[in-house]
């Protein structure tokens, strides 16, 4: 990911910004890609499946929140599933779950 929003404890903002990124090969198309995905989809356990995937084979399904812990949160995070799970339906900001 390029970049990032945090949310801090004590409700500051934070914009990281990375460069320099290594491309890596999409898991569907084996094209290279600085911005991979990965896939959010649960698979038990508080897992998701993290395949990873560039941006075209990618379906962005809406934006959450990410709770990283001690108060920290990923603001604006994409909700992506890989073409395995492409079905998948979002209620309430997250995935449901059959």
């Amino acid at each position: 990911m390029p970049c990032e929003w945090l949310k801090m404890p004590d409700g500051g903002v934070v914009h990281i910004r990375t460069s320099g990124q290594r491309k890596k090969l999409c898991k569907f198309c084996n094209e290279k890609s600085s911005s991979m995905k990965s896939c959010d989809f649960p698979v038990g356990n508080g897992r998701t499946c993290d395949a990873e995937m560039c941006s075209k084979c990618a379906r962005t399904l809406g934006r959450q929140e990410t709770d990283y812990g001690a108060g920290m949160k990923r603001i604006n995070d994409t909700i992506d599933v890989c073409p395995i799970h492409r079905e998948a339906v979002v209620v309430d900001g997250k995935i449901k779950e059959d």
